[in-house]
């Protein structure tokens, strides 16, 4: 596959189960050979964290329903690959957002997104307001992880985000892509830098 099917994925029959959402980035080759999130070293860091098992990826627990996982689910911002060395079968539109990875910092994630906001897919915003509908029952928090996928999440969603909690509203919290602790070799640091509400009408 060159990209994902679809941005969400949870347990089969667990849209009651959820409580917690999280937003990720983009797929990578693991990802993309079994069409699922969190497949690879992404998926067991997050796994050694959330249920103390780094043996088996988070994306294979979740989608093999079991029951520690059961009330986690899984978002994608992007349903193709942003690593510059999987181009196969991207469009132009597509390609393009690979230029995101090489920014520095989120100020300069969100500047070249607000410029690039036309070649975005609608079936982010539209997608993930299905989720949080779907899980309205038990969804307790939105954990969005990384710069990019927060980035995007704030400007797209910019007039859903409350200071102060409502009956309406579930806890976001922004941490560590858990990529990156892969990448360097050490235990996903699941730590917090923000915290606020987002206000959806269920």
């Amino acid at each position: 596959m060159d990209r994902l099917p679809k941005h969400l994925y949870f347990s089969e029959g667990a849209e009651n189960d959820v409580e917690t959402l999280f937003i990720l980035e983009s797929p990578y080759k693991e990802e993309l050979y079994w069409d699922f999130p969190c497949m690879g070293g992404t998926g067991k860091k997050m796994a050694e964290v959330l249920i103390q098992n780094s043996s088996i990826a988070m994306g294979d627990l979740i989608q093999h329903n079991n029951p520690q996982t059961r009330k986690y689910a899984l978002f994608e911002t992007f349903k193709f690959p942003l690593d510059k060395s999987l181009t196969h079968g991207l469009d132009a539109d597509e390609l393009l957002w690979k230029e995101i990875k090489k920014k520095k910092d989120k100020k300069q994630i969100k500047t070249f997104f607000e410029q690039n906001r036309q070649f975005f897919s609608y079936s982010y915003k539209y997608n993930l307001e299905c989720a949080i509908k779907i899980f309205s029952k038990n969804l307790k928090e939105i954990v969005v992880c990384g710069d990019i996928a927060q980035g995007i999440f704030e400007i797209v969603f910019e007039d859903k985000f409350k200071r102060h909690q409502t009956p309406k509203s579930v806890n976001v919290i922004f941490v560590e892509h858990p990529a990156k602790a892969e990448y360097s070799h050490r235990q996903w640091s699941y730590q917090t830098n923000m915290r606020a509400s987002f206000f959806l009408p269920r």
